[in-house]
């Protein structure tokens, strides 16, 4: 048997997002590739800790997390590495130099802490993360910066030109920015090199949104959802139907993989 690696995104490729729920032909699919002998991963942008949440729910114990910065095999975690520490500071001294309120996740929890109480007002429905506010907290004493918020007042970024320390951001709802690792592909090869597996062109990734396009690398095979973003979709070697219509499994059944 050509024994696959196989890396699923989490967010409206194996889970329907707000609501979280994996759709019972895909926990069908991830069983039956196990069961084959092909070896199942999950690849996301979500911190490990939450990560771990969905991994249990699908019943996979290895996973990639933070956009390729945390590796976890068996259930484990082997480690976690945050953002460019210099970079986060200069660019938070920045933010504290223009009045632009800021929030961090400088630890594997599902909380951002800041010094802002204005900041408890911003809460969508569909964020996971609870805010911490502590008026002397300091960000220079921080030594893993996981996840950076910027918040904004409507035109307020492009008034005070802020120079955002890179380019990979998402648009986290209303008004606000946040900043994580995206290295996706770093996750694929870090597991596969754990396994001794030096054949990257062994692994399937699926994806569907704008931090995949870090995964969707020529050094492997690159499956985007029908839901999917146009961007990923042009990376892709096959475009799948969307996550709620069986997307994986009619993707998996295609190649004969199950």
């Amino acid at each position: 048997m050509d024994r696959k690696y196989f890396f699923f995104d989490i967010d409206n490729t194996i889970a329907v997002w707000p609501d979280s729920s994996i759709p019972d032909s895909t926990m069908e699919t991830l069983y039956e590739l196990r069961r084959r002998g092909h070896h199942v991963a999950l690849n996301t942008g979500r911190i490990q800790v939450d990560a771990k949440r969905f991994a249990d729910l699908a019943q996979v114990q290895d996973f990639s997390a933070d956009g390729g910065h945390s590796l976890t095999i068996e259930g484990s975690l082997l480690y976690m590495e945050g953002m460019d520490r210099g970079a986060c500071i200069s660019y938070l001294e920045q933010l504290e130099s223009h009045g632009i309120p800021w929030a961090v996740t400088d630890r594997n929890q599902l909380s951002r802490i800041t010094p802002y109480k204005r900041i408890l007002d911003w809460h969508p429905d569909w964020d996971v993360f609870k805010t911490v506010v502590d008026p002397d907290f300091d960000f220079h004493q921080v030594e893993n910066f996981f996840k950076i918020y910027a918040f904004f007042l409507k035109g307020e970024e492009e008034e005070k030109q802020i120079q955002h320390f890179t380019k990979k951001l998402i648009r986290y709802g209303e008004g606000c920015i946040l900043f994580e690792p995206m290295d996706k592909a770093r996750g694929v090869r870090a597991l596969m090199d754990f396994y001794k597996e030096q054949d990257y062109a062994k692994a399937v990734v699926f994806g569907d949104g704008m931090n995949d396009l870090s995964m969707f690398k020529p050094d492997w095979f690159k499956i985007a959802m029908g839901n999917g973003r146009d961007e990923l979709k042009e990376q892709a070697d096959y475009i799948t139907d969307d996550c709620d219509k069986d997307g994986i499994w009619k993707a998996c059944r295609k190649f004969g993989w199950i």
